[in-house]
């Protein structure tokens, strides 16, 4: 039995290796077979093609990432209890809509209160602009008629308590015209002078603490600049790094990593983020410098004031007044005659100095205010009209505004809490308009000006038609890898809803074009010698007939070109022996390639 199993497992591998070989020489004779059927130079490492009519335009090329126009980060100037928040992610706001409130109950009374002392500090400069009123001049005028009535009479008797009336209002009137002869009170002068003395300290400790905040602002202004210059830089050697190695890495037809797009775009955010900062302390310095304004003008006012009130009191009693209280003290002293002898004759004395006295006070009411009640009153209404304007300013900006049209992008708030300054309250974005920033070397540059249309491409969105136009060409240049170069603004308007901020995009600079002229594949010229060739061939038919029967290699003649304007896919040619019946030769192309237009689908365009 095992002697006979031996010869069949021999036999059995015989006939195994002898089916493998059978397969093997079935697949060999129908690759041969089916590559005889096959034209043998399908993929000719060259094309031709006949020149064209046709319209072309001369491009600069350029690539960079879309941007919003403007980017906002919105802010309350002060703190405060958020109330109310009334848009969210995702809403489109108008420029002037109301996005967050601040709790303004105390705001409220603040400007209520803050109205209600201009109102009386007004009140009070009217009073005294306009003079009397029609009561106080009718009063001073009936004391004048009763005076003069008196003075016709000259009846009454005399009793003790009329001689004690008579000898009190003599000694106070001569009191009080002691008084006012005298001039102010010791007292008096020195608490005016404390009040100048405390305003003019006041205005003082304004103006050094004003100008302190000034000064800070001021220099977190300059390390906000210094910040974004550091910023931009980084993101200049970051772009030109990844520039020149993508180049190298299109040699192997291999793209950039994504790790240093990351790399770039955080850069940029970067870059933006120091602007915002910069604007922002931009905006602390204005109010700072306001705020130093405001400020000194109220110390000011306050010290004004107070010298004038201080020179009212140096000031005395007017010659009015003084005449008045002589009159007081004649009427006084006659009434007191007239009870003490003669009585028509002090009864004549004490009438004529009623009449006197009440001629002076009528004078007085009468007379226009002084220069410096007028100053002090003026005063008290600008010191209360400054602070009902800082009362309603914060009232104002307790309500956060959209300054302009846009998206919400962000919202840091919630209803309830205690507002935080650490992060903006809303990010608003106008996505009405997009622009991107791209680097032209010197050599292009000169072809660029502002207004000229551009052709942008969106990696992410290809089929997108999207127009722009050159909105201004920085004035100072850059250095990327020893090349000089310029940044270029290109903006968009009205963009489609697909369209995101940040996707790549790269733009066609549209410098010249002409609607009809003679052109060729670019790649069909060739420079020798400062000269400029294209080689045709030298049986001009070889164009009309099919890839599978052109020939390896074509016999060639070099014609010379004098070249015009040109792009990507071709270039025009201005002078030169070819025609649109010359066979041009365009050297290591697919044969199948549309060589005024791009590569065909599934062909590689390198």
């Amino acid at each position: 039995m095992a002697q006979s199993s031996r010869p069949r497992r021999r036999t059995s591998r015989l006939w195994w290796g002898i089916g493998i070989l059978l397969i093997i020489g079935g697949i060999v004779a129908g690759t041969f077979v089916f590559n005889r059927g096959q034209p043998t130079n399908l993929r000719l490492n060259y094309a031709l093609t006949r020149p064209q009519r046709s319209p072309i335009q001369a491009t600069v090329n350029a690539s960079g990432s879309i941007q919003p126009q403007q980017v906002l980060d919105l802010a309350f100037t002060s703190s405060g209890l958020i109330s109310e928040v009334l848009v969210q992610v995702g809403d489109q706001v108008n420029a002037g809509q109301a996005l967050a409130r601040l709790d303004t109950r105390d705001l409220e009374l603040r400007v209520e209160q803050a109205a209600a002392q201009l109102a009386q500090a007004q009140a009070n400069l009217d009073r005294l602009r306009a003079g009397p009123s029609e009561a106080e001049v009718a009063a001073a005028e009936a004391q004048l008629a009763q005076a003069q009535a008196q003075l016709r009479q000259t009846t009454g008797g005399v009793t003790e308590k009329d001689l004690e009336a008579a000898r009190a209002q003599v000694e106070q009137a001569r009191a009080n015209l002691t008084r006012l002869l005298g001039g102010p009170k010791a007292s008096e002068v020195a608490q005016a002078q404390a009040q100048v003395d405390q305003a003019a300290a006041a205005l003082q400790a304004q103006r050094d603490s004003l100008s302190a905040a000034k000064t800070r602002a001021e220099s977190q202004l300059l390390q906000a600049a210094n910040a974004l210059r550091d910023r931009q830089a980084e993101y200049s050697r970051i772009y030109n790094d990844n520039r020149e190695r993508e180049q190298q890495l299109a040699r192997f037809g291999q793209s950039l990593p994504q790790s240093a797009l990351d790399n770039e775009a955080a850069a940029l955010r970067a870059v933006q983020n120091a602007e915002e900062q910069m604007r922002q302390a931009k905006v602390a310095y204005d109010q700072a410098v306001q705020a130093e304004i405001t400020g000194i003008a109220q110390a000011e006012a306050q010290l004004r004031s107070a010298q004038a009130n201080l020179e009212r009191i140096l000031a005395g009693a007017d010659t009015d007044q003084v005449a008045a209280a002589r009159a007081q003290l004649a009427q006084a002293e006659a009434n007191l005659n007239k009870l003490l002898g003669d009585q028509r004759a002090g009864s004549l004395a004490a009438a004529n100095a009623a009449v006197a006295n009440a001629q002076a006070n009528l004078k007085r009411i009468t007379s226009p205010p002084s220069e410096a009640d007028l100053a002090s009153a003026e005063a008290q209404v600008a010191s209360a009209r400054a602070n009902l304007a800082q009362a309603q300013l914060a009232l104002e900006r307790a309500t956060l505004v959209a300054p302009i049209a846009g998206v919400v992008a962000e919202v840091n708030l919630e209803v309830g809490e205690l507002y935080n300054a650490a992060r903006p309250a809303v990010v608003l974005a106008d996505l009405s308009r997009y622009y991107v920033d791209v680097t032209v070397d010197e050599i292009d540059v000169a072809q660029i000006t502002v207004g000229q249309p551009v052709i942008l491409v969106l990696d992410a969105l290809p089929n997108l038609d999207l127009r722009g136009t050159i909105a201004r060409i920085n004035p100072l240049s850059i250095v990327q890898s020893g090349v000089t170069a310029y940044t270029v603004r290109i903006v968009t308007d009205n963009p489609p809803a697909a369209v995101r901020p940040g996707m790549s995009a790269s733009a066609d600079i549209i410098v010249a074009e002409k609607s009809d002229t003679l052109v060729v594949p670019r790649r069909a010229i060739r420079a020798e010698g400062g000269q400029f060739f294209v080689d045709v061939t030298v049986d001009p038919a070889l164009c009309n007939l099919d890839i599978a029967q052109r020939p390896l290699q074509p016999a060639l003649q070099a014609v010379a070109v004098q070249t015009g304007l040109s792009n990507e896919q071709i270039i025009e040619i201005i002078a030169g022996n070819i025609d649109e019946n010359s066979c041009v030769y365009v050297p290591g192309v697919d044969a199948r390639f549309n060589l005024f237009s791009g590569p065909p689908p599934g062909v590689r365009n390198r």
